[in-house]
């Protein structure tokens, strides 16, 4: 069954070409309903863009677009992209001739692009569904300009998975474990069992960034920790060095192969029962749940453990994920039209009916509906007092792919080069162009 699973996920992996010539859309297809045309009918063909060709997000898009083409008539191309792909050309993508709308976060990461002119302002959008959101996913959606570019569909936050029977198994109760001398403790009792205690992935150069975040946080607290993402404290601190001090700690509970894995190798880890403890975001649950129901309910999530008391833990990634407009699109109008579905609890809907876990933005989810995963999970959430998006969201883009993520992997190579390698962060930081 676990082998199964990861050469289904290896199939489904696709090679990025023509990014800035003909869109980063690679595997099309074209949704049109036989019913008569909606109230959108005005809106006219539509194409959208997929940040992912994994099984159950395509599952609830494919949904989301189904069902709008149901309700309009409107022709919609569907166009996927393998996630870091997706990603790593954005910026070539939406200066060639994008799709019309496409998956992106909130944050930082739509702010960048939204202030080179790059995203439609949607804020008509949210005058039409924006009752149907807390402040703070409008607040996400905002562009530096004070207009909004975003249309939420989901969070989830970043902490340590687990699974029960396995903790069970070795006589280990998670719940315990509150600070970093208690997750060392457990990490040395996994280790005793011939376990790995701490899975560690990084192959895609982007995994590892969420375990720089917690420490950061739960080191340096909040403050400081977006600070240094926007260039305002320094790389070369000895606050930042601290983080990697304790990071060197959980490398003899790790696996060796960090480089050889992304983020699917360590879900298949945790499924197998070959790791303990899993730092990534909760989006995967729903992979536990595809393998068995049993697999899904031993599935566990608690926050990363307080390091520094004077923090606690009060700080947590939990990435807003969403729909933007592209500016270069073809049918801005169409566009819109498409994502204010999406955002609409109608659009949520229709990916929820899928039965694909999903933690929605729109208030018209009832967490009275939540399953034991997704309670906890919210859990988690409500402990922090402070939200980040995560590394590559809260910093310049240019900056997080490109610089950060391949130092974290030579890091990896190198745990001794931790000076070497923050003298060079903050040197190519401080090179970097003005932003527009």
């Amino acid at each position: 069954m676990l082998n199964n699973i990861s050469n289904r996920e290896m199939d489904r992996r696709l090679i990025l070409k023509g990014a800035a010539a003909g869109g980063l859309g690679i595997a099309g297809a074209t949704m049109l309903a036989g019913c008569a045309p909606g109230d959108a009918a005005s809106a006219g063909p539509v194409a959208f863009g997929a940040r992912t060709v994994d099984e159950n997000p395509t599952k609830q898009l494919q949904a989301l677009v189904a069902a709008y083409t149901a309700k309009t008539g409107n022709e919609v191309t569907y166009n996927a992209t393998e996630s870091n792909a997706f990603q790593n050309n954005l910026s070539q993508y939406l200066q060639g001739t994008p799709d019309d709308c496409f998956q992106w976060m909130a944050g930082f990461r739509m702010q960048f692009f939204a202030a080179q002119g790059l995203l439609v302002d949607v804020s008509d959008v949210w005058s039409e569904i924006g009752s149907q959101y807390n402040e703070s996913y409008k607040i996400a959606s905002t562009g530096l300009d004070g207009k909004q570019y975003f249309v939420p569909q989901s969070w989830y936050p970043w902490g340590l998975h687990f699974r029960k029977s396995m903790m069970a198994e070795v006589g280990l109760n998670p719940d315990d474990i509150y600070n970093w001398d208690d997750f060392m403790g457990a990490l040395e009792e996994l280790k005793a069992k011939g376990l790995i205690g701490f899975i560690g992935v990084d192959k895609g150069g982007w995994e590892a960034m969420g375990t720089f975040d917690i420490l950061n946080a739960r080191i340096n607290g909040y403050q400081f920790h977006v600070d240094l993402l926007a260039g305002r404290e320094k790389w070369t601190d000895d606050r930042v060095k601290e983080v990697f001090r304790h990071w060197e700690m959980l490398l003899p509970y790790m696996n060796t192969n960090v480089l050889d894995l992304e983020w699917d190798g360590g879900r298949d880890m945790l499924l197998a029962r070959q790791g303990g403890f899993f730092m990534m975001g909760s989006w995967f649950g729903a992979d536990f749940k595809s393998v068995s129901d049993a697999d899904y309910e031993d599935l566990w999530v608690i926050p990363f453990p307080e390091i520094n008391p004077d923090h606690a833990r009060d700080t947590i990634d939990a990435p807003i994920d969403g729909f933007c407009v592209a500016a270069n699109g073809a049918n801005n109008a169409g566009g819109k039209d498409l994502i204010k579905f999406a955002g609409d609890m109608e659009g949520v809907q229709a990916m929820l009916d899928t039965g694909v876990p999903m933690t929605s933005a729109n208030n018209g989810q009832d967490t009275s509906t939540y399953d034991a995963f997704q309670t906890q999970q919210l859990a988690v959430m409500n402990e922090a007092k402070y939200i980040t998006q995560f590394l590559d969201r809260d910093t310049r883009p240019d900056f997080a792919g490109p610089v950060v993520g391949p130092a974290l992997q030579g890091w990896f190579k190198d745990p001794s080069s931790t000076n070497a390698m923050l003298e060079s962060l903050q040197s190519q930081w401080d090179a970097l162009p003005p932003l527009a």
